[in-house]
């Protein structure tokens, strides 16, 4: 089982930053969970664009997946670090045509103990 959090820091016209958090007991993975759902939003995107994720994972992997009838893996997580997609305008959703826009998150390996912190910096694609 896993204890979570997700925060929405900033969720203006254009850009959305969430941080999301996880502390496992050992029981279980964390399994596609909805993090970025756009529907939550405001004002509503079709989908988002990241620009930078910053994350500390310890004990595990925390793997990015775009939502889809198949959801897709975009990039695991462990460690410490900083990704930053601004110079190539973005990480665009990969889904497919079956995709809605949101992002998933999945844990992979995690014991008693593990942790992690994740920040997405987004922005907002609109038709």
């Amino acid at each position: 089982m896993m204890a979570t959090t997700s925060q929405v820091l900033y969720d203006g016209a254009r850009n959305v930053v969430m941080q999301f958090t996880g502390i496992s007991d050992g029981t279980g993975d964390e399994a596609a969970a909805i993090k970025v759902h756009m529907a939550d939003l405001t004002p509503v995107p079709l989908s988002v664009k990241v620009q930078n994720i910053h994350y500390d994972v310890s004990g595990g992997l925390v793997q990015l997946l775009w939502a889809a009838t198949e959801n897709q893996p975009f990039l695991t997580l462990g460690g410490i670090d900083t990704i930053d997609y601004c110079k190539i305008g973005g990480m665009t959703n990969g889904g497919g045509d079956t995709a809605n826009g949101d992002i998933l998150i999945s844990t992979l390996g995690f014991d008693a103990g593990s942790t992690y912190s994740v920040t997405l910096e987004m922005t907002k694609k609109f038709p």
